[in-house]
């Protein structure tokens, strides 16, 4: 799950190449498709629904028009998300969304063959409450055809502490009196014990979560003993992702630690050497809808070996509309690495080249 990382990054994409529906027909007459890319996150406080239109013409290039905005969004929208009681399945409110230029937001589109300006998405903010789902509603005012999403799928997942524990950080004792990976001969490894529930009590859906993912942060500073510069740096370690039926373990070898390290560092510059800060772990849980958008588009593939332009899963209802609309939580926390770690990463033949010398703490 590629970020997963749900984010692992803010998760708005060009969405033409993430989609999903049936296959077009290359030389049928125009018509306005549109596709929706929207991930609700319960620790953010302003969220954006990307919509756009698949740009589809007998007489005009693809690239041609690929290079125009008005090909790709459309003029006029009422974009609306129903907020719905998770237990009684009655309408609460109704939130309007503001069309803004991504741009001015802080997240520029990239370079490339598609215009890069403007660069539209549907905002609103707020902090999200999982005890409500959120049905996205899109109304063409042009034509009257209205879109949307299942309520249930686009529920919001609390990962508060108090409902999704994570051994290493929550845990009193020596579960969480750091991370002791300093044997790496045989199977020795680290135990992430993911424990969560969701839901308010009698919800309509419990536990909407299907699918976790969880990364380790290495943070650490590159020192200058020529210059007395301190440079922060960090590379993250994937510990991949599972189905989750309400416990799961990460269980990363040690000695995959450290040649994760050894990958982020690499060969310490001249005149460095390297310290240790305490490091971040991160999960992220998502719904049965993120799960089959992935597995349709790993079974599918996608890019220039794919043998379709977008994988076949959608969870958008509407008679010309495909894309995904659904939610994920996160918890990040920090872990220090135990002192007899560190020893063993400035001792070990392996870590030689990356010069860790100690800690910044």
């Amino acid at each position: 799950m590629k970020k997963f990382y749900f984010p692992l990054v803010l998760i708005i994409t060009l969405v033409v190449i993430h989609g999903c529906s049936t296959k077009f027909n290359v030389g049928a007459p125009y018509k306005n498709v549109t596709v929706v890319y929207g991930f609700l996150d319960a620790s953010d406080t302003a969220h954006y629904i990307r919509i756009q239109k698949a740009f589809l013409s007998q007489n005009k290039s693809a690239i041609t028009m690929a290079q125009t905005a008005d090909s790709s969004f459309y003029a006029s929208l009422d974009v609306r998300i129903n907020r719905i009681n998770a237990v009684t399945g009655v309408l609460y409110d109704t939130i309007h969304l503001n069309r803004v230029d991504l741009d001015l937001e802080g997240y520029p589109k990239q370079p490339g063959t598609f215009f890069t300006a403007p660069n539209y998405a549907y905002k609103f903010k707020g902090q999200l409450d999982s005890t409500y789902f959120y049905q996205l509603m899109i109304t063409n005012l042009a034509t009257g055809e209205i879109d949307s999403s299942d309520a249930v799928g686009a529920a919001v997942i609390d990962t508060s502490k108090s409902v999704f524990e994570i051994d290493q950080l929550d845990l009193p004792g020596p579960s969480n009196s750091g991370m002791e990976f300093s044997k790496t001969i045989g199977s020795n490894n680290q135990d992430f014990s993911i424990l969560g529930a969701y839901g308010p009590a009698n919800s309509l859906q419990a536990n909407p979560v299907t699918v976790v993912e969880g990364y380790i942060t290495f943070n650490w500073y590159d020192s200058n003993v020529v210059t007395n510069t301190l440079t922060r740096n960090s590379y993250t370690y994937s510990l991949g992702y599972d189905i989750y039926n309400g416990q799961l373990d990460f269980n990363p070898q040690n000695i995959a630690l450290y040649q994760a390290l050894l990958t982020g560092m690499g060969v310490a510059p001249a005149n460095t050497f390297r310290l240790l800060d305490r490091c971040n772990i991160s999960v992220y849980a998502s719904t049965n809808d993120y799960w089959l958008y992935e597995q349709a588009a790993l079974t599918q593939g996608t890019g220039l070996t794919g043998n379709d332009i977008e994988p076949e899963y959608s969870n958008i209802k509407g008679a010309n509309v495909l894309g995904l609309y659904t939610s994920r939580g996160e918890r990040t926390g920090l872990i220090t690495i135990t002192a007899k770690t560190i020893d063993s990463l400035i001792a070990s033949p392996l870590m030689a080249p990356t010069k860790i010398a100690g800690t910044i703490y």
